[in-house]
């Protein structure tokens, strides 16, 4: 451990509370206040145990018990206890909360009765004991365990978050390795300090999960296209590089700026229930005309592989490889001739603002119009209105997803659901591999389904996922810097 103060420039975090922080920013905060069930080791991405003991899925897939350790306490001083989990669950899956990440327990038995209002809690949820919790499922999910790694599932204590709602959405108080020292307010930074009851037995990191520094200060911006200047003025010790910001972060970080994979696809999503979007031929005809390895040498500098899956490969490194949509715009141009598609009017592609997608989008458009020559543009669009609109938009649009927790049904059942996507042939295939107990043969069916929606295109997949850092040379780390999400492992930095 150190007595210094780990300083990391972040983005806008849309939450701090573990039940409702859905993206990159807020879930890096919430990774050092809260501990889930199980965690991920961040070298391998095999599951461990962490504010459980262990647990066991039923043989049918229906249930899974989780023993939790006794000694884990809240920041506030208290013991978490099973029925602490049956609040916290049941707390997520409540509209009144708002939470972006509810749909990680619609396979728990109830979710239907909190989320209609029917009930405040979830039937499925059964306290068995002080520590001992079942959750009960509503159809075989052996992957169970996997969706409580998930920060979500971390436990809150209802006394504080009932007793003032506004205030705890700001103050969060949880089980991890760091508390909070006051009320976040959005814009300032944000300090959190080791926790000295942490329970540090958590086994997917070194020294039991425990915090390094001595306390993290989080510096928020919604730009980040300055961060590397403060990086390189001294003035952070871990910064996020945006796309925009990649050649000049590289050049002048040298050996400090870090590139790594992480488990999340981009795509090029259609509006299927649109014409002449619901046409596959016309979806085919533009992927054809979309150069991904020109445009990830012109704008991420060849750090993105280009992706041909939907499964990210941190899930299935070992699959055979897909087939290969070329690009080819004169073949594009044929295939819709020889089909009698409908043309393309125009081509219009929306995209979040403010992330440095600016370039590329534009470079995606442009090619597609020149491929198939129609009027094309590239559209940004405010983030959190471009966020709300899914999948509801009109035209083809900039689709990230990024796996949740380390499971392929994380990969493609919500990436359908964003993109607005139905198919009754693929939803077999999912809920046929939810109830496969063998890990192996389960992912076979998984690439069952993978291989329809590449047949189909509803998504085109663009690049592979990768997130760039500048870390100091101040930083010391007993494990790796980065887990397999991409993400730093902030509560293994010492400064």
């Amino acid at each position: 451990m150190s007595d210094g103060t780990l300083r990391v420039r972040l983005g806008m975090p849309s939450a701090i509370d573990p039940g409702t922080a859905f993206e990159h920013d807020g879930a890096l905060i919430v990774g050092v206040i809260a501990d889930p069930l199980v965690d991920c080791d961040p070298a391998t991405g095999r599951l461990a145990p962490a504010a459980a003991s262990g647990w066991e899925v039923a043989p049918d897939g229906l249930s899974v018990r989780f023993a939790l350790r006794p000694g884990v306490r809240f920041h506030h001083g208290r013991e978490v206890t099973a029925e602490d989990y049956h609040y916290a669950l049941s707390r997520v899956v409540a509209p009144e909360t708002g939470s972006e990440l509810a749909e990680h327990l619609a396979v728990v038995e109830g979710y239907e009765d909190v989320r209609a209002g029917r009930s405040a809690r979830l039937s499925g949820v059964r306290v068995l004991g002080k520590l001992l919790l079942e959750i009960r499922l509503t159809g075989p999910f052996h992957d169970i365990a996997a969706v409580f790694s998930h920060r979500a599932t971390a436990p809150v204590p209802a006394e504080l978050a009932e007793a003032d709602p506004a205030g705890f959405a700001l103050r969060p108080v949880s089980n991890g390795p760091y508390r909070l020292t006051e009320p976040w307010r959005p814009g300032e930074e944000l300090t959190v300090e080791r926790f000295d009851g942490y329970y540090a037995a958590n086994a997917a990191h070194p020294a039991g999960g425990a915090g390094r520094a001595a306390r993290i200060t989080f510096r928020t911006d919604p730009d980040l296209a300055t961060a590397h200047e403060e990086f390189l003025r001294g003035e952070v010790d871990v910064t996020e590089v945006p796309p925009t910001r990649i050649d000049v972060a590289a050049r002048e970080g040298g050996p400090r700026f870090r590139v790594t994979p992480n488990p999340m696809v981009t795509f090029l999503a259609f509006p299927t229930g649109v014409p002449p979007y619901d046409d596959p031929v016309v979806r085919r005809a533009v992927a054809m005309c979309v150069d991904r390895a020109a445009i990830g040498r012109g704008h991420f500098a060849g750090t993105r592989p280009v992706a041909h899956r939907v499964l990210p490969a941190v899930l299935d490194p070992a699959a055979p490889p897909p087939p290969v949509i070329p690009y080819d715009p004169a073949g594009a141009r044929r295939l819709l001739a020889s089909r009698g598609a409908v043309p393309l009017p125009r081509f219009v592609f929306r995209y979040p603002a403010g992330q440095g997608h600016e370039g590329w989008a534009a470079d995606l458009a442009a090619g597609v119009g020149a491929g198939l020559g129609v009027p094309a543009v590239a559209v940004p669009a405010e983030r959190s209105s471009f966020l709300s609109g899914l999948p509801g938009l009109d035209g083809p649009f900039r689709l990230n997803w990024q796996v949740d927790f380390l499971s392929a049904d994380s990969a493609v059942a919500p990436l359908l659901r964003s993109a607005g996507y139905r198919d009754a042939s693929v939803e077999r295939l999912l809920a046929r591999a939810r109830g496969v107990p063998d890990a192996a043969s389960r992912l076979a069916v998984y690439r069952e389904a993978e291989a329809l929606l590449l047949s189909a295109l509803p998504v085109f997949p663009l690049w592979e996922g990768a997130l760039y850092h500048l870390v100091s040379e101040r930083v010391a780390s007993p494990g790796p810097l980065n887990d397999v999400f991409g993400e730093p492992v902030l509560r293994g930095y010492g400064v």
